[in-house]
């Protein structure tokens, strides 16, 4: 369908929709758009668009997508205010915080716009693994702006970092490990750095993650995105020069647990679209954030196993069996190895465990899922669109089971592997 808008019309566009400029000149999160752009926006997202002269829009709506006509911007006057000091005053570390549905990647999405247009080389540090934009759920995601986006996922990440979860109570410490890595390589490539952290801002867990965050990178600028005084606990001790509270943007609408699960998995689905199959021989590989293949292989008698190892020091031994182990042979096999704790890991359990994978620098060359792992005949089978396996020298195990067709499928105990 066509829509002709006059200059300061404004409509909301929910996805799933397609968008082009037919004449006119739009903005979008910050963006101009101009004939011919196209904009695609995703199921579960919504943009507000703004005629700055007349102009028309060609729309192709998929179920579920709508339009809005809306009387006011949604993007208040405080913004473009804020992003004319921080031009000014050279800022480098921009922090983020808000609950889920304030639209935290809205607001990182136009400062960025905003600021390049300043002429400053702009990145941005996506740092929500659960409703990832920029690299798929279960990964940081950095990604260093050369021009002006509606979405972060629009762009290739410049670097990636596998935590292994859709949230960091899961995986605190490589949540911050990958946020103080990822930022640090941002800085080198960016004269200022927006970070978008988690939805994830109350209890005693997400206390501790942000406070640590503040304390790790010591921002010049806290951008509080809320709507009374939510955050104020987690900025309480900071220097108050250095934090903006600004009102949440009317564009943001809730989602509900299912939708953020959906939006998700969309992403997964598309992540893993051209995905296959891949063959690795475990002596050619390294693992990590397990305890499998980690310590010095054994023989052990009386028992029927694939694979025993003695880990390190106290930590004991770990034995894979295709049955879980009897308390008589669990007896049995500590006093044949003269140990106290055993690892007993059933064969099968590695079933579309998500799995990270990296180069031998570390860098993560992307995800993958296991399909299954062959330990007699020491071969590991993973589902993943990495296409050169001869790079991948480390496989990270994460604790989300992930199916090939993208459905998340429960959860593992971190360190179970």
């Amino acid at each position: 369908m066509n829509l002709k808008l006059k200059k300061g019309d404004i409509y909301l566009f929910k996805g799933p929709c397609l968008l082009r400029v037919n004449g006119g000149k739009f903005e979008a999160v910050g963006k101009t758009l101009e004939n011919p752009e196209e904009v695609t926006i995703p199921k579960g997202k919504s943009i507000p668009v703004e005629a700055l002269i007349d102009g028309e829009l060609v729309l192709d709506f998929e179920e579920g997508g709508e339009r809005e006509h809306l009387s006011e911007r949604t993007i208040p006057d405080s913004w473009d205010g804020l992003i004319e000091q921080l031009s000014k005053k050279g800022a480098r570390i921009i922090l983020i915080l808000g609950e889920t549905d304030t639209g935290k990647t809205f607001f990182s999405s136009y400062l960025a716009n905003r600021l390049l247009t300043h002429g400053l080389k702009v990145g941005i540090l996506d740092c929500d693994t659960g409703q990832s934009d920029i690299g798929p759920p279960g990964t940081i995601g950095l990604a260093v702006l050369h021009r002006q986006i509606v979405f972060p996922g629009e762009v290739e990440p410049t670097a990636l970092y596998f935590t292994g979860s859709n949230s960091p109570a899961f995986h605190f410490l490589p949540s911050l490990v990958g946020l103080k890595r990822l930022a640090d390589r941002g800085l080198t490539l960016a004269d200022i750095l927006i970070i978008d952290t988690p939805g994830w801002v109350q209890g005693e867990k997400a206390r501790a993650l942000h406070r640590s965050e503040i304390e790790m990178l010591g921002p010049d600028v806290i951008i509080l995105l809320e709507r009374s005084d939510e955050l104020e606990h987690l900025v309480k001790n900071y220097p108050q020069e250095k934090i903006v509270r600004i009102p949440v943007s009317k564009g943001p609408s809730p989602r509900s647990h299912e939708e953020r699960k959906g939006l998700r998995e969309t992403i997964y689905k598309k992540y893993f679209k051209r995905a296959t199959y891949i063959e690795l021989n475990l002596d050619e590989v390294q693992t990590d954030r397990a305890y499998f293949k980690t310590g010095k292989e054994i023989k052990l008698e009386g028992i029927r196993y694939l694979w025993a190892e003695r880990l390190s020091s106290r930590e004991g031994i770990l034995v894979v069996t295709e049955e879980p182990l009897s308390e008589e042979e669990s007896i049995m096999v500590r006093r044949e190895a003269g140990v106290y704790n055993l690892k007993n890991i059933i064969t099968g359990n590695e079933k579309n465990i998500l799995i990270g994978l990296l180069d031998y620098i570390g860098e993560v060359l992307g995800i993958g899922t296991i399909d299954r792992i062959d330990y007699k005949g020491r071969k590991i089978k993973i589902f993943t669109p990495v296409k050169e396996k001869e790079k991948i020298r480390t496989i990270q195990f994460g604790s989300l089971r992930l199916t090939p067709e993208g459905t998340e499928a429960g959860f593992v105990d971190p360190g179970y592997f």
